[in-house]
């Protein structure tokens, strides 16, 4: 459970840094379009950078996620088939719980 809390903390760290370096991107642009010339080129090229660097770290936190899926799905999985007769009492009382809520 800490595990998943730290994953989630991290996971929100990421979030909002890249909301902040997409902030600074949107202001590099309406910067852009103020300039012309040279200047304008150079800071084109300087936000091209940044989204490709964000693209990269937006790509490394699906990665990261993906993995983490995989590892509770496996996490999962080993847990069934420890005890199939408590998954399979679990699954009822879910079953169980849902129909009440759904008659009402």
């Amino acid at each position: 459970m800490a595990s998943t809390d730290r994953e989630v903390r991290k996971m929100k760290s990421s979030i909002q840094s890249l909301q902040g370096a997409l902030a600074t991107i949107a202001g590099d642009i309406e910067q852009l379009g103020a300039s012309t010339g040279a200047a304008g080129a150079a800071g084109l090229e300087q936000t091209k950078a940044k989204l490709d660097d964000i693209r990269l770290q937006i790509g490394d936190l699906l990665h990261d996620q993906i993995e983490r899926a995989e590892e509770v799905t496996d996490s999962v999985k080993r847990s069934v088939s420890d005890n199939p007769m408590t998954a399979l009492a679990a699954a009822f009382a879910a079953g169980v719980a849902a129909a009440i809520l759904l008659r009402r």
